[in-house]
């Protein structure tokens, strides 16, 4: 049986850090003739341990696992992060989980991994318990010219519109999938149909605001697109929930049911409230020449 080097992390996002962890574990398998398994934690350690608000998530389950695969994994293991999880002594989670379930033989981490029970396990203590079954733990440093690479960042810029600042350190831009879903159709009416995806309430979303970005299609077409993340003031006074709508450029067709990926390149402006419909379609005219602009 080929040696397991267990990368592990909840990489959510998959971001620039999570994916020299993932290096990290390439090299190692190769030089043991072994495999990698990406194990990641769901649902999200702060949503059972109870400190704080759950976060808004970066990758769905699914895609998460299709970006460890991408950079590199041989196999992705989900780890039930539940209450018992919680509650193992950093000596019990090295030896039911990291030795006992996913079988490793070296296990690669960032620097700043904590484990156990009230995170009461550092790399240090890591590699001491590695070695006493007969392994090792090797950490990667996960910071780069532009400071910390976590996923907390990554969110704070998003939640700020900075979507750029966000792609540097995902090193793609982010993105969010959902099903395309009937709306008002009022874009239509004003000559900006828009495709209204239904983004998970779990997701982080943008700030509200106007974007510039792409538009994936489920059989791998990708169109431009400019996107509105907001709650339409211009229309709804007190709308509880922001919207996401991407106006695909130079295209008209059929888009409903179809489950779509759309990506943020650029923020073009915050979203404001017009005096009516033609302030409105003069200032979406301006936006989408502006896409088609940084989009080109």
């Amino acid at each position: 049986m080929r040696p397991v080097v267990v990368a592990l992390g909840n990489f959510d996002g998959v971001h620039l850090g999570h994916q020299v962890v993932l290096s990290r574990a390439v090299e190692e398998a190769r030089r043991l003739g072994g495999m990698v398994v990406a194990a990641t934690f769901w649902p999200h350690p702060r949503s059972v341990i109870g400190v704080g608000a759950s976060p808004g998530l970066l990758t769905t389950i699914e895609a998460r696992r299709e970006a460890l695969l991408a950079h590199g994994a041989d196999e992705v293991r989900t780890v039930p992060f539940d209450r018992e999880l919680s509650r193992k002594s950093p000596e019990e989670f090295v030896g039911d989980v990291l030795v006992g379930e996913l079988g490793a033989r070296a296990v690669v981490v960032g620097e700043n991994f904590r484990f156990g029970y009230k995170a009461a396990g550092d790399f240090e203590e890591l590699g001491r318990l590695m070695r006493r079954f007969g392994g090792e733990a090797y950490a990667v440093e996960v910071r780069g010219l532009v400071g910390e690479i976590s996923s907390t960042r990554i969110r704070s810029l998003l939640l700020e519109g900075d979507v750029a600042e966000a792609a540097g350190l995902l090193g793609r831009p982010y993105g969010v999938r959902g099903e395309v879903v009937v709306g008002d159709r009022r874009g239509r009416t004003i000559g900006f149909p828009t495709a209204n995806v239904e983004v998970p309430s779990a997701m982080c979303l943008p700030a509200d605001g106007v974007y510039a970005g792409w538009y994936e299609r489920p059989a791998g077409e990708t169109r431009p697109c400019a996107i509105n993340v907001g709650r339409r003031p211009t229309f709804y006074e007190h709308a509880e929930h922001s919207l996401l709508e991407a106006h695909l450029i130079d295209f008209d067709d059929d888009l409903y049911g179809e489950r779509a990926r759309v990506r943020f390149a650029h923020f073009l402006r915050s979203e404001r409230k017009f005096d009516g419909i033609d302030a409105l379609a003069e200032q979406l005219k301006r936006d989408v020449d502006h896409a088609r602009t940084l989009l080109a």
